[in-house]
């Protein structure tokens, strides 16, 4: 059976990795140099957060969580449909500000739930967290 702190980082590294997924969709249609810029800065914060989770897996002999490459065509998909169907800048920025929303809830949950991971996941989750309050109140302001 999985230990917390290997669910606690494989769940929120594919957390992270589907972040990046819904930025590289939103970057398509964006056309506001500040919301690309926002957009490219975060996106590669979360591949940072992914990454340092990844590390702490393969320092315990652990696989590094992988997200389902059809989960992510559809996630792709829902993403260019929405923005297609109103492909403005405020709509973009409302759009990862809703992601945002959601990823918070689901990394408090989980910090809940594995509430007896070790310190150094809990603390990469926890920049995760940072990470995504900050791109919150930054898309706020390309509204």
């Amino acid at each position: 059976m999985k230990d917390s702190t290997e669910k606690l980082l494989k769940k929120c590294s594919r957390g992270a990795q589907m972040g990046i997924n819904g930025i590289n969709a939103a970057q398509r249609y964006a056309t506001d140099p500040k919301l690309m810029a926002l957009l490219a800065e975060f996106k590669d914060r979360h591949r940072a957060c992914a990454e340092e989770m990844d590390m702490l897996l393969l320092a315990r002999n652990k696989k590094p969580g992988k997200v389902n490459p059809l989960l992510k065509k559809m996630a792709r998909a829902v993403t260019a449909a929405r923005i297609a169907s109103r492909p403005d800048n405020v709509r973009i920025a409302q759009m990862m500000i809703a992601s945002c929303d959601s990823a918070l809830e689901r990394l408090a949950s989980l910090l809940s739930k594995y509430s007896s991971a070790a310190e150094p996941a809990k603390d990469a989750v926890k920049k995760l967290v940072l990470t995504e309050q900050e791109y919150r109140l930054q898309l706020r302001a390309c509204i």
